[in-house]
């Protein structure tokens, strides 16, 4: 028998985590899915962060409701009482995109000092564990049993609480700790899921980015139902609605409204973050799974190349046609009535598409369900496998 001779890939190119971790595409993929986690934030805050009009005049500027946006439930907090945050890092004092810049930086810093200790053996993430934990207890007992001795000492035993000078009272000195943590209750509606989502990213796993993607979906679910017409006539948090019309098509050449805009934006961003991130976990699995001597084999390397470089073709493609196709599916209805409209030559058509109820969110329901009928029917006219087979083979050879 012949022994078979395995061509050896060079070490950097090998199939192993580390070296992996540095290619090009692993790095492109945790890229992509970085720069959408930090629009998605942005075009969420956007839509989902301002109060109503009427609930701003009936309470004010320092007023809260429970937006998308972090820096009115600060202000709400500072205007009860001094808050622990420093101004410069919550942004309560800066506008747009300036209150985003040092939340966003305490995120990457975090990220990394997560990913680092991820990194470290399982003694050293205990002793980290336990001197947070100390420092934790410390924060919330010394101040209050130091005071309280002191004052004891100088004054003789008295109660911590309920004295008619304050400054005996030391028992609110463990109160700091609970503002404390409501302020990073504020601070966590727009900046947990970026966090959580920037650790799943970088730090390779899966149950971060859903939980992630599952936030911001609860976050739009929370907003429209505590929206519905029905909800607020009863109870107003004082949230902004979104239009209940979607609006004239006036983008891309009548192609999409704004707001639909916004809300395919919203959607793509969240598909990007989820899907590159992990397919960057996914495409790592597979590798750590393989034997050792099939890492170095140039047979594995050129599959695993062939796989994450089709994934990026397909992840640009997929949503590009993605994309096109929800925009048109939206505006179907007003396609359908025009071509009406040519061929009869009646006012019939017309009448339909300035009706009130095709503008309204059922009425683009309406318009979709017709596309994916049409498309559906298409079957049997157009060869969909054919068409398909094609765009396929010539994926590949531009793959190859």
């Amino acid at each position: 028998m012949k022994n078979m001779a395995i061509d050896v890939v060079p070490e950097s190119k090998t199939l192993h985590i580390k070296k992996l971790r540095f290619r090009w595409q692993v790095l492109l993929l945790q890229t992509l899915s970085t720069i959408s986690l930090l629009f998605l934030m942005r075009k969420m805050s956007e839509l989902y962060g301002e109060c109503s009009e009427k609930f701003v005049a009936n309470s004010g500027p320092d007023g809260w409701c429970p937006a998308y946006e972090h820096t009115r439930g600060l202000r709400w907090m500072d205007s009860n009482g001094n808050t622990i945050l420093p101004d410069f890092i919550t942004g309560i004092n800066e506008t747009g995109l300036n209150s985003f810049t040092m939340p966003l930086i305490l995120c990457f810093v975090l990220t990394a000092f997560w990913v680092f200790l991820q990194t470290r053996g399982e003694r050293v993430q205990l002793i980290v564990k336990r001197t947070f934990s100390i420092i934790l207890a410390s924060w919330f007992l010394l101040p209050f049993l130091t005071t309280w001795l002191i004052g004891m000492v100088s004054n003789g035993p008295y109660p911590p609480l309920g004295n008619a000078d304050d400054q005996y009272n030391h028992i609110e000195l463990m109160l700091a700790p609970f503002e404390f943590f409501f302020e990073l209750v504020f601070f966590g509606i727009v900046f947990a899921p970026v966090a959580v989502g920037l650790m799943g990213i970088w730090g390779l796993s899966k149950r971060m980015i859903t939980w992630a993607t599952g936030y911001f979906l609860m976050v739009i679910g929370i907003h429209a139902m505590l929206t519905f017409e029905g909800v607020t006539t009863a109870v107003d948090v004082g949230l902004k609605p979104l239009s209940a019309q979607i609006g004239e098509a006036t983008l891309f050449g009548g192609l999409i409204s704004p707001l639909a805009f916004d809300l395919l934006t919203v959607a793509i961003l969240l598909l990007v973050f989820l899907e590159s991130g992990l397919a960057v976990i996914t495409n790592l699995e597979y590798t750590s799974v393989l034997p050792e001597a099939s890492k170095n084999d140039s047979e594995y390397v050129n599959q695993f190349n062939n796989i994450i470089n089709g994934h990026l073709i397909h992840l640009f493609g997929v949503m590009i046609v993605v994309s096109l196709t929800t925009a048109l599916a939206l505006e179907f209805d007003d396609f359908l009535i025009s071509f009406v409209g040519v061929l009869e030559g009646s006012q019939w058509s017309g009448q339909v598409k300035e009706s009130l109820e095709l503008q309204l969110t059922y009425g683009k329901v309406i318009s979709a369900s017709l596309f994916m009928i049409v498309v559906a029917g298409g079957r049997f006219v157009i060869p969909w496998q054919r068409l398909t087979g094609v765009i396929e083979t010539g994926l590949s050879k531009i793959r190859n």
